[in-house]
């Protein structure tokens, strides 16, 4: 709007220019006084054009200057985040910190006890009645030969200990009849029958009944001593544990105890 109407003031001019000349005369300043108003017009038009570039500039600056904003306000957003997120694993970090100390210390109270636990069982072992050493074999080769150096895992360790104590246990709660060979005191290698009341009391008779005792842990491994008096009793004990059809009734069965020096 301000570019027509300076072009129509300058039309004015140039008209009334033109007519002073007509009316007046035509000489140089008439010429010159056209360049002059053809060099304003031409400023006026550049005057324009670049008025209408700076604003075209200017709105992109002010969408560039509001994305910038946009921009600058995610990424406090994201450093707030990021802060809070800081903080938390920090707090994570002193946590684990401190239950690693913790897991050591527990470590540390474990190990002692499966190194006690482990010697003790070692100790125990030739102790246990064949029919339980024998069910105990493969977990007693899992125990470490020497409990103070070893390179075995805490767990596989303690499942070894919890695996031997349970089956004792078990062991402990029922009664238990066998087979195995016995050398007599006569030299002879006999089959005989046993039968164990838990970890109480133990009895043995021969196959063909001819010989029975007691049985007692030792150091050297269980032993067995003769008792020919009991072997109608044992062998009705036998017969009962393993359900033979015989009736049930109350036995009398000395208990053997021997003093192991520990």
């Amino acid at each position: 709007m301000i570019f027509q109407t300076t072009l129509w003031q300058l039309f004015v001019i140039t008209t009334l220019l033109g007519s002073v000349g007509s009316i007046a005369f035509a000489d140089d300043r008439l010429a010159d006084a056209r360049a002059a108003v053809a060099q304003w017009v031409e400023l006026e038009k550049n005057i324009s054009s670049e008025r209408l570039a700076w604003d075209e500039k200017k709105r992109l600056l002010e969408d560039m200057t509001a994305v910038a904003k946009a921009e600058i306000a995610t990424i406090k957003e994201q450093l707030e985040d990021l802060s809070v997120a800081a903080d938390e694993s920090e707090r994570r970090r002193i946590e684990l910190v401190e239950k690693r100390g913790t897991h050591a210390e527990l470590s540390s109270i474990i190990k002692t006890s499966l190194e006690s636990f482990e010697i003790r069982l070692k100790t125990l072992f030739p102790r246990l009645p064949k029919p339980l050493v024998d069910k105990l074999k493969m977990i007693m080769e899992r125990l470490p030969d020497d409990s103070k150096k070893t390179s075995l895992g805490i767990a596989a360790r303690m499942q070894a200990v919890i695996g031997m104590i349970t089956e004792i246990q078990r062991f402990d709660r029922v009664v238990t009849t066998g087979e195995e060979l016995l050398k007599l005191s006569n030299g002879e290698t006999r089959e005989i029958y046993t039968i164990h009341f838990g970890l109480g009391a133990s009895y043995f008779m021969t196959s063909d009944s001819a010989e029975g005792g007691v049985g007692m842990p030792a150091e050297d491994g269980w032993q067995w001593e003769s008792r020919p008096q009991l072997v109608s009793s044992i062998q009705l004990a036998i017969a009962l544990a393993s359900g033979n059809g015989v009736e049930a009734g109350f036995l009398s069965l000395p208990v053997a105890i021997k003093q192991v020096q520990r």
